[in-house]
């Protein structure tokens, strides 16, 4: 066993010298040292705050004519669809569409529109004939006034 490792030759440690050689990139700095740093006592920080973006046209004003044209197209729609095909006939999708158009045609009020989804539940279809969202805006125009 002498012999085997005789025949070998044991690695060496190599310097940083000779490193630096083996790989062409070397690289020296100086002891360096950060100057002392203190905070002031109040930082204030400063975030970019984008301009508002401007308005490209004026708002578009809708006649109350308009309005009460349209409300009274969905209810006539609603309650065609009670007398075709039954009350029960989709009372949630029904519900849901009035009661999404009165609280944006109402405000808040316009949760009032949920009986129909009530008396439809409480097994009084028929009075979900009554045309509810037009009372509604009915209601807010002569209140706004």
């Amino acid at each position: 066993m002498a012999d085997e490792d005789a025949g070998r030759t044991q690695p060496r440690e190599r310097g940083p010298r000779e490193r630096d050689e083996e790989t062409d990139f070397s690289l020296s700095l100086p002891p360096m040292s950060l100057p002392e740093m203190r905070l002031p006592e109040r930082i204030r920080l400063v975030f970019p705050v984008p301009d508002p973006p401007e308005k490209v046209s004026r708002p578009t004003r809708v006649e109350v004519s308009w309005v009460l044209l349209a409300v009274v197209l969905a209810d006539t729609l609603d309650a065609l669809a009670v007398v075709w095909a039954g009350p029960a006939t989709l009372p949630w999708v029904r519900a849901a569409v009035g009661l999404l158009l009165s609280l944006v045609l109402v405000g808040g009020a316009g949760l009032v529109y949920a009986w129909e989804l009530l008396a439809i539940l409480g097994g009084f279809g028929a009075l979900s004939l009554a045309p509810t969202l037009t009372a509604l805006v009915l209601a807010r125009i002569v209140l706004s006034r």
